[in-house]
Protein backbone atom coordinates (compact mmCIF):
# COMPACT_ATOMS: atom_id res chain seq x y z
CA UNK A 1 0.00 0.00 0.00
CA UNK A 2 3.04 2.19 1.01
CA UNK A 3 4.02 2.15 -3.06
CA UNK A 4 0.47 2.55 -4.10
CA UNK A 5 -0.42 5.88 -2.47
CA UNK A 6 2.06 8.43 -3.85
CA UNK A 7 1.50 7.03 -7.72
CA UNK A 8 -1.98 6.99 -7.38
CA UNK A 9 -1.78 10.55 -6.12
CA UNK A 10 1.13 11.21 -8.96
CA UNK A 11 -1.16 10.31 -11.40
CA UNK A 12 -4.46 12.61 -9.67
CA UNK A 13 -2.31 15.37 -10.02
CA UNK A 14 -1.33 14.65 -13.13
CA UNK A 15 -4.66 14.21 -14.43
CA UNK A 16 -6.23 17.26 -12.43
CA UNK A 17 -3.36 19.45 -14.33
CA UNK A 18 -4.27 18.15 -17.65
CA UNK A 19 -8.17 18.60 -17.07
CA UNK A 20 -7.24 22.21 -15.95
CA UNK A 21 -4.98 22.67 -19.02
CA UNK A 22 -7.81 21.62 -21.27
CA UNK A 23 -10.52 23.73 -19.66
CA UNK A 24 -8.43 26.56 -20.25
CA UNK A 25 -7.74 26.29 -23.67
CA UNK A 26 -11.47 25.48 -24.09
CA UNK A 27 -12.29 28.78 -22.39
CA UNK A 28 -9.83 30.57 -24.50
CA UNK A 29 -11.28 29.36 -27.61
CA UNK A 30 -14.88 30.55 -26.79
CA UNK A 31 -13.63 34.23 -24.97
CA UNK A 32 -12.06 34.51 -28.57
CA UNK A 33 -15.45 33.75 -30.45
CA UNK A 34 -17.44 36.01 -28.27
CA UNK A 35 -14.68 38.40 -29.19
CA UNK A 36 -14.94 37.90 -32.64
CA UNK A 37 -11.71 36.77 -32.83
CA UNK A 38 -9.85 33.64 -34.68
CA UNK A 39 -9.77 31.31 -31.64
CA UNK A 40 -6.52 29.10 -31.00
CA UNK A 41 -6.12 26.10 -32.94
CA UNK A 42 -7.50 22.69 -31.36
CA UNK A 43 -4.30 20.32 -30.04
CA UNK A 44 -7.06 17.30 -30.39
CA UNK A 45 -9.58 15.86 -32.21
CA UNK A 46 -12.10 16.22 -29.14
CA UNK A 47 -11.39 19.91 -29.04
CA UNK A 48 -12.39 20.50 -32.50
CA UNK A 49 -15.13 18.41 -32.77
CA UNK A 50 -16.12 20.84 -28.87
CA UNK A 51 -15.00 24.24 -31.33
CA UNK A 52 -17.65 23.24 -33.75
CA UNK A 53 -20.54 23.17 -31.19
CA UNK A 54 -19.26 26.52 -29.41
CA UNK A 55 -19.20 27.76 -32.81
CA UNK A 56 -23.18 26.49 -33.49
CA UNK A 57 -24.27 27.21 -29.91
CA UNK A 58 -23.07 30.79 -30.33
CA UNK A 59 -25.24 31.08 -33.17
CA UNK A 60 -28.56 30.10 -31.43
CA UNK A 61 -30.97 32.18 -30.68
CA UNK A 62 -32.91 31.43 -27.94
CA UNK A 63 -31.43 27.91 -26.68
CA UNK A 64 -33.78 25.91 -24.91
CA UNK A 65 -32.33 24.92 -21.27
CA UNK A 66 -30.80 21.35 -20.61
CA UNK A 67 -32.36 18.62 -19.40
CA UNK A 68 -33.04 18.07 -15.90
CA UNK A 69 -30.15 17.61 -13.71
CA UNK A 70 -27.35 19.15 -15.56
CA UNK A 71 -27.60 22.59 -13.91
CA UNK A 72 -26.70 21.20 -10.24
CA UNK A 73 -24.17 18.97 -11.36
CA UNK A 74 -22.79 21.76 -13.37
CA UNK A 75 -22.99 24.18 -10.63
CA UNK A 76 -21.36 21.79 -8.37
CA UNK A 77 -18.21 21.36 -10.70
CA UNK A 78 -19.19 17.53 -10.94
CA UNK A 79 -19.46 17.72 -14.50
CA UNK A 80 -16.04 18.69 -15.12
CA UNK A 81 -14.78 16.33 -12.77
CA UNK A 82 -16.81 13.57 -14.31
CA UNK A 83 -15.22 15.36 -17.66
CA UNK A 84 -11.76 14.64 -16.45
CA UNK A 85 -12.23 11.04 -14.76
CA UNK A 86 -14.04 9.90 -18.14
CA UNK A 87 -11.63 11.07 -20.00
CA UNK A 88 -8.37 9.08 -18.01
CA UNK A 89 -10.77 6.01 -17.97
CA UNK A 90 -11.29 5.95 -21.65
CA UNK A 91 -7.27 5.87 -22.30
CA UNK A 92 -7.16 3.03 -20.59
CA UNK A 93 -7.80 -0.54 -21.47
CA UNK A 94 -10.47 -2.72 -20.34
CA UNK A 95 -8.88 -4.47 -17.70
CA UNK A 96 -6.96 -1.81 -16.52
CA UNK A 97 -10.36 0.09 -16.48
CA UNK A 98 -11.91 -2.09 -14.45
CA UNK A 99 -9.05 -2.35 -11.84
CA UNK A 100 -9.11 1.79 -11.41
CA UNK A 101 -12.91 1.58 -11.20
CA UNK A 102 -12.53 -1.45 -8.50
CA UNK A 103 -9.33 0.41 -6.69
CA UNK A 104 -10.92 4.20 -6.89
CA UNK A 105 -10.52 4.62 -3.08
CA UNK A 106 -7.62 3.19 -2.48
CA UNK A 107 -4.29 5.64 -1.07
CA UNK A 108 -7.09 8.29 -1.43
CA UNK A 109 -5.89 10.79 1.25
CA UNK A 110 -2.26 9.94 1.12
CA UNK A 111 0.49 10.83 -0.94
CA UNK A 112 2.98 13.41 -1.91
CA UNK A 113 0.02 16.03 -2.05
CA UNK A 114 -1.66 14.87 0.97
CA UNK A 115 -5.84 14.90 1.44
CA UNK A 116 -5.55 18.87 2.45
CA UNK A 117 -3.98 19.87 -0.09
CA UNK A 118 -5.49 17.75 -2.91
CA UNK A 119 -9.07 19.44 -1.71
CA UNK A 120 -7.29 22.54 -1.24
CA UNK A 121 -6.13 22.39 -5.47
CA UNK A 122 -10.01 21.22 -6.57
CA UNK A 123 -11.39 24.33 -4.89
CA UNK A 124 -8.88 26.39 -6.64
CA UNK A 125 -9.38 24.89 -9.96
CA UNK A 126 -13.20 25.01 -9.23
CA UNK A 127 -13.15 28.67 -7.99
CA UNK A 128 -10.91 29.78 -11.00
CA UNK A 129 -12.85 27.89 -13.68
CA UNK A 130 -16.16 29.10 -13.13
CA UNK A 131 -14.53 32.99 -12.27
CA UNK A 132 -13.70 32.52 -16.00
CA UNK A 133 -17.58 31.17 -16.48
CA UNK A 134 -18.51 34.21 -15.77
CA UNK A 135 -16.73 36.38 -18.46
CA UNK A 136 -18.17 34.47 -20.90
CA UNK A 137 -21.16 36.42 -22.64
CA UNK A 138 -23.02 33.16 -23.43
CA UNK A 139 -23.92 32.74 -19.97
CA UNK A 140 -24.75 29.92 -17.50
CA UNK A 141 -27.44 28.41 -19.40
CA UNK A 142 -24.34 27.83 -22.80
CA UNK A 143 -21.72 27.23 -20.50
CA UNK A 144 -23.77 24.65 -18.72
CA UNK A 145 -24.71 23.17 -22.56
CA UNK A 146 -21.21 23.11 -23.75
CA UNK A 147 -20.20 21.32 -20.16
CA UNK A 148 -23.04 18.74 -20.95
CA UNK A 149 -21.38 18.14 -24.65
CA UNK A 150 -18.09 17.60 -23.81
CA UNK A 151 -19.43 14.88 -21.49
CA UNK A 152 -21.62 13.53 -23.61
CA UNK A 153 -18.49 13.41 -26.23
CA UNK A 154 -16.31 11.42 -23.87
CA UNK A 155 -19.41 9.24 -23.17
CA UNK A 156 -20.35 7.99 -26.93
CA UNK A 157 -17.37 6.31 -27.82
CA UNK A 158 -17.22 4.48 -24.35
CA UNK A 159 -18.34 1.02 -25.13
CA UNK A 160 -20.95 -0.03 -23.01
CA UNK A 161 -22.66 3.06 -21.88
CA UNK A 162 -24.93 5.04 -24.12
CA UNK A 163 -24.12 8.35 -25.97
CA UNK A 164 -25.86 11.65 -25.04
CA UNK A 165 -24.90 13.19 -27.72
CA UNK A 166 -27.59 12.35 -30.08
CA UNK A 167 -29.85 13.72 -27.35
CA UNK A 168 -28.16 17.02 -26.90
CA UNK A 169 -27.61 17.54 -30.51
CA UNK A 170 -31.69 16.90 -31.17
CA UNK A 171 -32.05 19.45 -28.38
CA UNK A 172 -29.81 21.91 -29.59
CA UNK A 173 -31.37 20.82 -33.26
CA UNK A 174 -27.55 20.96 -34.30
CA UNK A 175 -28.52 18.02 -36.14
CA UNK A 176 -28.63 13.98 -35.35
CA UNK A 177 -26.24 11.77 -34.17
CA UNK A 178 -27.93 7.99 -33.83
CA UNK A 179 -29.62 6.97 -36.29
CA UNK A 180 -33.54 7.58 -34.52
CA UNK A 181 -32.49 10.97 -34.88
CA UNK A 182 -31.57 10.81 -38.29
CA UNK A 183 -34.74 9.42 -39.03
CA UNK A 184 -37.18 12.03 -36.59
CA UNK A 185 -34.74 15.46 -38.38
CA UNK A 186 -35.34 13.67 -41.58
CA UNK A 187 -39.34 13.84 -40.91
CA UNK A 188 -39.26 16.94 -39.62
CA UNK A 189 -37.09 18.58 -42.74
CA UNK A 190 -39.68 17.41 -45.05
CA UNK A 191 -42.83 17.90 -42.98
CA UNK A 192 -41.15 21.74 -43.58
CA UNK A 193 -40.35 21.53 -47.35
CA UNK A 194 -43.29 22.93 -49.20
CA UNK A 195 -41.57 23.13 -52.45
CA UNK A 196 -38.31 22.49 -54.15
CA UNK A 197 -36.47 22.76 -57.73
CA UNK A 198 -34.12 19.86 -58.06
CA UNK A 199 -32.41 17.91 -60.56
CA UNK A 200 -32.57 14.10 -60.22
CA UNK A 201 -30.69 11.40 -61.76
CA UNK A 202 -31.80 7.54 -61.77
CA UNK A 203 -29.63 4.71 -62.72
CA UNK A 204 -30.69 1.47 -63.30
CA UNK A 205 -28.24 -1.72 -62.65
CA UNK A 206 -27.86 -5.67 -63.80
CA UNK A 207 -27.24 -7.96 -61.28
CA UNK A 208 -23.63 -8.15 -63.31
CA UNK A 209 -23.20 -3.94 -61.97
CA UNK A 210 -23.38 -2.85 -65.30
CA UNK A 211 -25.34 0.35 -65.77
CA UNK A 212 -28.69 -0.62 -67.38
CA UNK A 213 -30.79 2.57 -68.01
CA UNK A 214 -29.82 6.69 -67.16
CA UNK A 215 -31.95 9.46 -67.03
CA UNK A 216 -31.95 12.75 -65.96
CA UNK A 217 -35.04 14.52 -64.68
CA UNK A 218 -35.52 17.90 -63.18
CA UNK A 219 -38.63 18.55 -61.21
CA UNK A 220 -40.50 21.35 -59.98
CA UNK A 221 -42.69 21.09 -57.05
CA UNK A 222 -44.89 23.36 -55.02
CA UNK A 223 -47.14 21.61 -52.55
CA UNK A 224 -49.67 18.91 -54.10
CA UNK A 225 -48.76 20.33 -58.31
CA UNK A 226 -45.44 19.00 -59.84
CA UNK A 227 -43.68 19.25 -63.14
CA UNK A 228 -41.19 17.01 -64.55
CA UNK A 229 -38.47 17.21 -67.44
CA UNK A 230 -36.86 14.80 -68.94
CA UNK A 231 -33.38 14.67 -70.80
CA UNK A 232 -35.78 13.84 -74.00
CA UNK A 233 -37.33 16.67 -73.21
CA UNK A 234 -40.64 15.50 -72.20
CA UNK A 235 -42.37 17.16 -69.94
CA UNK A 236 -45.08 15.79 -67.69
CA UNK A 237 -47.54 18.40 -65.53
CA UNK A 238 -49.82 17.30 -62.57
CA UNK A 239 -51.50 20.83 -61.60
CA UNK A 240 -53.58 18.91 -58.63
CA UNK A 241 -56.36 17.92 -60.69
CA UNK A 242 -55.67 16.62 -63.80
CA UNK A 243 -52.47 15.43 -65.41
CA UNK A 244 -50.46 15.54 -69.19
CA UNK A 245 -47.69 15.05 -71.08
CA UNK A 246 -45.83 17.39 -73.70
CA UNK A 247 -43.81 14.98 -75.91
CA UNK A 248 -41.87 16.69 -78.55
CA UNK A 249 -40.91 14.22 -80.44
CA UNK A 250 -44.16 13.48 -81.66
CA UNK A 251 -45.64 16.72 -81.40
CA UNK A 252 -48.33 15.81 -79.04
CA UNK A 253 -50.27 16.54 -75.74
CA UNK A 254 -51.46 13.42 -74.02
CA UNK A 255 -53.67 13.94 -71.63
CA UNK A 256 -53.25 11.49 -68.59
CA UNK A 257 -55.31 9.99 -65.99
CA UNK A 258 -54.41 11.72 -63.00
CA UNK A 259 -54.52 8.35 -61.02
CA UNK A 260 -52.15 5.97 -60.64
CA UNK A 261 -49.81 8.97 -59.62
CA UNK A 262 -46.37 7.45 -60.15
CA UNK A 263 -43.47 10.85 -58.66
CA UNK A 264 -40.04 10.25 -59.67
CA UNK A 265 -38.73 10.57 -56.02
CA UNK A 266 -41.81 10.76 -53.36
CA UNK A 267 -40.07 12.50 -50.48
CA UNK A 268 -42.24 12.18 -47.99
CA UNK A 269 -43.02 8.66 -48.83
CA UNK A 270 -39.64 7.72 -48.14
CA UNK A 271 -39.42 9.95 -44.56
CA UNK A 272 -42.61 7.89 -43.57
CA UNK A 273 -41.09 4.32 -44.79
CA UNK A 274 -37.87 5.44 -42.84
CA UNK A 275 -39.85 5.78 -39.62
CA UNK A 276 -42.19 2.55 -39.79
CA UNK A 277 -39.76 0.13 -40.82
CA UNK A 278 -36.62 -0.80 -38.87
CA UNK A 279 -33.50 0.67 -39.92
CA UNK A 280 -30.28 1.63 -38.93
CA UNK A 281 -26.86 3.73 -39.86
CA UNK A 282 -24.42 1.99 -41.94
CA UNK A 283 -21.72 4.82 -43.53
CA UNK A 284 -21.24 8.54 -43.57
CA UNK A 285 -20.26 9.18 -47.15
CA UNK A 286 -20.49 12.12 -49.84
CA UNK A 287 -23.28 12.78 -52.72
CA UNK A 288 -23.24 15.05 -54.98
CA UNK A 289 -20.46 17.32 -52.86
CA UNK A 290 -23.03 16.58 -49.98
CA UNK A 291 -21.86 15.34 -46.20
CA UNK A 292 -24.26 12.19 -45.94
CA UNK A 293 -25.58 9.68 -43.54
CA UNK A 294 -26.07 6.39 -45.22
CA UNK A 295 -29.31 4.39 -43.71
CA UNK A 296 -30.41 0.88 -44.46
CA UNK A 297 -34.12 0.45 -43.99
CA UNK A 298 -34.74 -3.21 -43.60
CA UNK A 299 -38.99 -3.58 -44.62
CA UNK A 300 -40.51 -6.72 -42.53
CA UNK A 301 -40.54 -9.46 -45.02
CA UNK A 302 -39.27 -7.58 -47.35
CA UNK A 303 -35.47 -7.43 -49.05
CA UNK A 304 -33.73 -4.42 -47.82
CA UNK A 305 -32.67 -0.85 -49.41
CA UNK A 306 -30.81 2.15 -48.77
CA UNK A 307 -31.44 5.62 -48.31
CA UNK A 308 -28.99 8.59 -47.70
CA UNK A 309 -29.68 11.62 -45.61
CA UNK A 310 -27.94 14.91 -45.99
CA UNK A 311 -26.17 15.29 -42.69
CA UNK A 312 -26.89 19.49 -42.51
CA UNK A 313 -30.70 19.61 -44.44
CA UNK A 314 -31.16 16.31 -43.41
CA UNK A 315 -33.20 15.93 -46.39
CA UNK A 316 -33.13 12.42 -48.52
CA UNK A 317 -30.35 12.38 -51.19
CA UNK A 318 -30.14 8.91 -52.47
CA UNK A 319 -32.44 5.75 -52.67
CA UNK A 320 -31.20 2.57 -54.21
CA UNK A 321 -33.27 -0.01 -54.01
CA UNK A 322 -33.27 -3.37 -53.43
CA UNK A 323 -31.75 -5.83 -56.30
CA UNK A 324 -35.16 -7.76 -57.39
CA UNK A 325 -35.53 -9.77 -60.57
CA UNK A 326 -31.93 -8.80 -61.60
CA UNK A 327 -32.45 -4.93 -62.02
CA UNK A 328 -31.37 -2.05 -59.10
CA UNK A 329 -32.25 1.22 -59.23
CA UNK A 330 -30.86 4.29 -57.54
CA UNK A 331 -32.16 7.84 -57.55
CA UNK A 332 -29.98 10.53 -56.15
CA UNK A 333 -30.80 14.60 -56.04
CA UNK A 334 -27.56 16.02 -57.84
CA UNK A 335 -29.09 19.28 -57.42
CA UNK A 336 -31.84 20.16 -54.41
CA UNK A 337 -33.28 23.87 -53.83
CA UNK A 338 -35.90 24.02 -50.99
CA UNK A 339 -38.17 26.12 -50.49
CA UNK A 340 -38.18 28.14 -53.33
CA UNK A 341 -40.82 30.22 -55.71
CA UNK A 342 -42.12 27.94 -58.48
CA UNK A 343 -43.68 29.88 -61.75
CA UNK A 344 -47.06 29.65 -61.76
CA UNK A 345 -47.35 29.30 -65.41
CA UNK A 346 -45.14 25.85 -65.42
CA UNK A 347 -48.48 24.72 -63.92
CA UNK A 348 -50.56 26.07 -67.16
CA UNK A 349 -52.12 23.64 -69.38
CA UNK A 350 -50.53 24.82 -72.65
CA UNK A 351 -50.68 23.19 -75.97
CA UNK A 352 -48.01 24.16 -78.38
CA UNK A 353 -48.35 25.56 -81.74
CA UNK A 354 -48.16 22.44 -84.54
CA UNK A 355 -49.28 20.23 -81.76
CA UNK A 356 -51.91 17.77 -81.41
CA UNK A 357 -54.02 16.95 -78.31
CA UNK A 358 -54.16 12.94 -77.46
CA UNK A 359 -57.05 11.95 -74.93
CA UNK A 360 -56.69 8.64 -75.08
CA UNK A 361 -53.41 7.44 -75.10
CA UNK A 362 -51.93 4.12 -74.41
CA UNK A 363 -49.64 5.03 -71.91
CA UNK A 364 -47.74 7.19 -69.50
CA UNK A 365 -43.77 7.96 -70.27
CA UNK A 366 -41.85 6.64 -67.49
CA UNK A 367 -38.16 6.48 -66.45
CA UNK A 368 -38.08 3.38 -64.69
CA UNK A 369 -39.08 -0.35 -64.41
CA UNK A 370 -40.72 0.24 -61.02
CA UNK A 371 -42.52 3.37 -62.26
CA UNK A 372 -44.09 1.32 -64.75
CA UNK A 373 -44.78 -1.14 -62.48
CA UNK A 374 -46.24 1.38 -60.09
CA UNK A 375 -49.09 2.31 -62.61
CA UNK A 376 -49.33 -0.96 -64.55
CA UNK A 377 -50.45 -3.15 -61.26
CA UNK A 378 -47.36 -6.11 -61.93
CA UNK A 379 -43.89 -6.31 -62.41
CA UNK A 380 -42.66 -6.04 -66.03
CA UNK A 381 -40.28 -8.48 -67.04
CA UNK A 382 -37.04 -6.71 -68.71
CA UNK A 383 -34.70 -8.41 -71.06
CA UNK A 384 -30.90 -7.03 -70.64
CA UNK A 385 -30.95 -4.73 -73.66
CA UNK A 386 -32.66 -1.40 -72.10
CA UNK A 387 -35.51 0.14 -73.85
CA UNK A 388 -35.32 3.39 -75.63
CA UNK A 389 -38.42 4.40 -73.83
CA UNK A 390 -40.84 2.99 -71.40
CA UNK A 391 -44.98 3.32 -71.39
CA UNK A 392 -47.06 2.11 -69.06
CA UNK A 393 -50.65 2.06 -68.24
CA UNK A 394 -52.83 0.22 -66.03
CA UNK A 395 -52.37 -3.24 -66.97
CA UNK A 396 -50.12 -2.59 -69.52
CA UNK A 397 -46.28 -1.84 -70.02
CA UNK A 398 -44.74 -1.06 -73.37
CA UNK A 399 -40.81 -1.21 -73.66
CA UNK A 400 -39.90 0.50 -76.78
CA UNK A 401 -36.94 -1.02 -78.65
CA UNK A 402 -37.23 1.51 -82.24
CA UNK A 403 -38.85 -0.84 -84.60
CA UNK A 404 -39.66 -3.43 -82.48
CA UNK A 405 -41.51 -3.38 -78.94
CA UNK A 406 -42.62 -5.59 -76.43
CA UNK A 407 -46.47 -5.50 -75.14
CA UNK A 408 -46.78 -7.09 -71.55
CA UNK A 409 -49.96 -7.35 -70.14
CA UNK A 410 -51.68 -9.58 -67.09
CA UNK A 411 -52.92 -13.20 -68.46
CA UNK A 412 -56.61 -13.95 -68.56
CA UNK A 413 -58.56 -16.82 -69.26
CA UNK A 414 -56.79 -19.27 -71.63
CA UNK A 415 -54.38 -18.66 -74.73
CA UNK A 416 -56.08 -18.73 -77.91
CA UNK A 417 -53.68 -18.35 -80.89
CA UNK A 418 -54.06 -16.83 -84.00
CA UNK A 419 -56.44 -19.13 -86.13
CA UNK A 420 -54.07 -18.59 -89.27
CA UNK A 421 -50.88 -18.35 -87.17
CA UNK A 422 -47.87 -20.54 -86.80
CA UNK A 423 -47.44 -22.08 -83.52
CA UNK A 424 -44.18 -22.98 -81.66
CA UNK A 425 -43.38 -23.33 -78.17
CA UNK A 426 -42.65 -21.32 -75.07
CA UNK A 427 -43.60 -20.28 -71.26
CA UNK A 428 -45.96 -21.77 -69.16
CA UNK A 429 -48.63 -22.68 -71.54
CA UNK A 430 -46.66 -23.72 -73.89
CA UNK A 431 -47.31 -22.37 -76.73
CA UNK A 432 -46.00 -19.50 -79.27
CA UNK A 433 -48.02 -17.68 -81.22
CA UNK A 434 -45.61 -16.97 -84.72
CA UNK A 435 -48.33 -14.60 -86.88
CA UNK A 436 -45.94 -12.37 -89.55
CA UNK A 437 -43.60 -9.87 -87.71
CA UNK A 438 -45.12 -11.25 -84.45
CA UNK A 439 -44.61 -13.13 -81.39
CA UNK A 440 -46.85 -14.43 -78.20
CA UNK A 441 -46.90 -15.84 -75.30
CA UNK A 442 -47.51 -16.71 -72.01
CA UNK A 443 -44.77 -16.38 -69.29
CA UNK A 444 -44.95 -16.14 -65.54
CA UNK A 445 -48.68 -14.90 -65.42
CA UNK A 446 -48.09 -12.08 -68.10
CA UNK A 447 -49.27 -12.05 -72.06
CA UNK A 448 -45.79 -11.05 -74.08
CA UNK A 449 -46.22 -9.75 -77.63
CA UNK A 450 -42.91 -9.27 -79.51
CA UNK A 451 -43.10 -7.35 -82.87
CA UNK A 452 -40.68 -5.88 -85.31
CA UNK A 453 -37.47 -7.28 -86.65
CA UNK A 454 -35.87 -7.72 -83.83
CA UNK A 455 -38.54 -9.79 -82.23
CA UNK A 456 -36.61 -13.53 -82.04
CA UNK A 457 -33.81 -12.18 -80.78
CA UNK A 458 -35.41 -9.79 -77.74
CA UNK A 459 -38.03 -12.82 -77.02
CA UNK A 460 -35.20 -15.25 -76.31
CA UNK A 461 -34.07 -12.54 -74.00
CA UNK A 462 -37.29 -12.83 -72.08
CA UNK A 463 -38.20 -16.87 -72.61
CA UNK A 464 -34.68 -19.07 -72.85
CA UNK A 465 -36.98 -22.07 -73.46
CA UNK A 466 -38.94 -20.54 -77.04
CA UNK A 467 -38.80 -22.98 -79.60
CA UNK A 468 -39.86 -21.58 -83.09
CA UNK A 469 -41.60 -23.57 -85.61
CA UNK A 470 -39.95 -25.76 -87.66
CA UNK A 471 -41.31 -27.12 -90.69
CA UNK A 472 -38.97 -29.90 -90.63
CA UNK A 473 -39.84 -31.18 -87.12
CA UNK A 474 -42.10 -34.28 -86.09
CA UNK A 475 -46.12 -32.42 -85.32
CA UNK A 476 -46.22 -34.88 -82.48
CA UNK A 477 -49.37 -36.82 -83.51
CA UNK A 478 -49.66 -39.86 -84.87
CA UNK A 479 -46.47 -41.30 -86.94
CA UNK A 480 -45.91 -37.79 -88.24
CA UNK A 481 -47.23 -35.71 -91.02
CA UNK A 482 -48.83 -38.69 -92.61
CA UNK A 483 -52.92 -39.05 -93.28
CA UNK A 484 -54.37 -42.17 -93.48
CA UNK A 485 -56.58 -40.61 -95.99
CA UNK A 486 -55.18 -38.44 -98.64
CA UNK A 487 -57.19 -35.50 -100.31
CA UNK A 488 -56.14 -35.08 -104.04
CA UNK A 489 -55.77 -31.04 -104.69
CA UNK A 490 -56.43 -29.19 -107.85
CA UNK A 491 -53.52 -26.35 -108.01
CA UNK A 492 -54.66 -24.27 -110.01
CA UNK A 493 -58.43 -23.78 -108.23
CA UNK A 494 -56.22 -23.63 -104.79
CA UNK A 495 -54.42 -20.40 -107.09
CA UNK A 496 -57.52 -19.17 -108.04
CA UNK A 497 -58.36 -19.10 -104.75
CA UNK A 498 -55.15 -17.64 -103.61
CA UNK A 499 -55.77 -14.66 -106.40
CA UNK A 500 -59.53 -14.79 -104.61
CA UNK A 501 -57.84 -13.87 -101.10
CA UNK A 502 -55.67 -11.40 -102.14
CA UNK A 503 -58.05 -9.36 -103.93
CA UNK A 504 -59.75 -9.11 -100.25
CA UNK A 505 -62.38 -11.94 -100.62
CA UNK A 506 -62.50 -15.26 -98.32
CA UNK A 507 -60.28 -13.66 -95.65
CA UNK A 508 -61.24 -17.40 -93.82
CA UNK A 509 -59.37 -19.46 -95.84
CA UNK A 510 -56.46 -18.06 -94.16
CA UNK A 511 -57.81 -20.04 -91.07
CA UNK A 512 -56.80 -23.60 -90.97
CA UNK A 513 -59.96 -24.21 -88.42
CA UNK A 514 -61.93 -22.68 -90.56
CA UNK A 515 -60.79 -24.36 -93.80
CA UNK A 516 -61.00 -27.56 -91.93
CA UNK A 517 -64.42 -27.34 -91.14
CA UNK A 518 -65.78 -26.34 -94.28
CA UNK A 519 -64.23 -29.58 -95.74
CA UNK A 520 -65.75 -31.81 -92.80
CA UNK A 521 -68.97 -30.35 -93.80
CA UNK A 522 -68.73 -30.41 -97.19
CA UNK A 523 -68.08 -33.92 -96.82
CA UNK A 524 -69.38 -35.29 -94.44
CA UNK A 525 -72.56 -33.04 -93.60
CA UNK A 526 -74.95 -33.73 -90.81
CA UNK A 527 -72.69 -36.02 -88.97
CA UNK A 528 -70.46 -33.18 -87.93
CA UNK A 529 -72.98 -30.87 -86.11
CA UNK A 530 -73.95 -27.49 -87.15
CA UNK A 531 -70.89 -25.26 -88.36
CA UNK A 532 -70.81 -22.68 -85.54
CA UNK A 533 -70.62 -25.30 -82.71
CA UNK A 534 -68.09 -27.10 -85.12
CA UNK A 535 -65.75 -24.27 -85.84
CA UNK A 536 -65.82 -22.44 -82.26
CA UNK A 537 -65.94 -25.87 -79.64
CA UNK A 538 -64.60 -28.98 -81.66
CA UNK A 539 -61.66 -28.19 -83.92
CA UNK A 540 -58.68 -27.30 -82.22
CA UNK A 541 -54.93 -26.91 -83.96
CA UNK A 542 -52.22 -29.07 -82.44
CA UNK A 543 -49.79 -28.42 -84.53
CA UNK A 544 -48.84 -25.10 -86.77
CA UNK A 545 -45.23 -24.48 -88.44
CA UNK A 546 -46.39 -22.03 -91.05
CA UNK A 547 -46.40 -24.66 -93.72
CA UNK A 548 -48.15 -27.30 -92.56
CA UNK A 549 -50.94 -27.77 -89.92
CA UNK A 550 -52.98 -30.28 -87.85
CA UNK A 551 -56.61 -29.58 -86.10
CA UNK A 552 -58.11 -32.09 -83.91
CA UNK A 553 -61.47 -33.15 -84.04
CA UNK A 554 -63.73 -33.75 -80.95
CA UNK A 555 -67.08 -34.89 -82.56
CA UNK A 556 -68.20 -36.66 -86.10
CA UNK A 557 -66.00 -39.63 -88.10
CA UNK A 558 -62.82 -37.48 -88.17
CA UNK A 559 -59.89 -37.20 -85.54
CA UNK A 560 -57.81 -34.84 -87.34
CA UNK A 561 -57.38 -33.03 -90.43
CA UNK A 562 -54.11 -32.56 -91.95
CA UNK A 563 -53.31 -29.00 -94.08
CA UNK A 564 -50.79 -27.24 -95.99
CA UNK A 565 -49.90 -24.01 -97.57
CA UNK A 566 -49.57 -25.28 -100.95
CA UNK A 567 -49.55 -21.19 -103.07
CA UNK A 568 -47.62 -19.46 -100.85
CA UNK A 569 -45.89 -20.46 -97.59
CA UNK A 570 -46.22 -17.52 -95.51
CA UNK A 571 -49.38 -15.77 -93.41
CA UNK A 572 -50.83 -14.24 -96.34
CA UNK A 573 -50.68 -17.99 -97.98
CA UNK A 574 -54.42 -20.13 -97.80
CA UNK A 575 -54.78 -23.37 -96.45
CA UNK A 576 -55.26 -26.03 -97.93
CA UNK A 577 -56.58 -29.81 -96.65
CA UNK A 578 -54.20 -32.40 -97.84
CA UNK A 579 -55.54 -35.45 -95.40
CA UNK A 580 -57.66 -36.58 -92.72
CA UNK A 581 -57.39 -39.46 -89.97
CA UNK A 582 -60.64 -41.23 -89.45
CA UNK A 583 -61.70 -41.88 -85.71
CA UNK A 584 -60.71 -44.79 -84.12
CA UNK A 585 -58.13 -45.81 -86.55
Amino acid sequence: MEGKGPMASWRDWNRRRLRALREERLDRMIDALNEERRPPAPAEPEEAELLAVARMLKSLRGVPEPAEGWRPLVAAGRGLEAIGALDALHALDAGAKERRLAGAGEGEGAGALGAKEQDDTRAREREGAWTRSRRRRVGIAAAALVAGLALAAVFAPWPGIPGLGGWLRAQLGLGPAPETDVVHAMERAVAQLHSYHAVLEKRTTNAAGETWLVRRIEIWVDGDRYVTRDDTGVVTVHDGRRKWQVRPADRVVAVLPPLPDVRPFDLEDEARAALRYPHRVVGHEQVAGREVIRLRIEPPGGLPYDLWVDAESHLPLRLRTAMQNGIQTETTFVRFEANVAVDPSRFRFHVPAGYRVEEENPGQLVDTPAEAAAIAGFTPLLPDEAPRRILAARDRVVLDYGETVIVEEPAQGPFEPQPNAALGSAGQDGLLEVFGARLRWRQQGLEITVEGPRRVELARALALDIQLPDPNRDPGVGTGFDPEVEVSVDMEVERGSQQQVDAGHSPWMLDPVQVAGAFLLGRFGEQMGGPGALVDRHIRVVHNDGRRAVVEVQVGPVARVYLERRVRQDETGIWTVVGYDPRGS
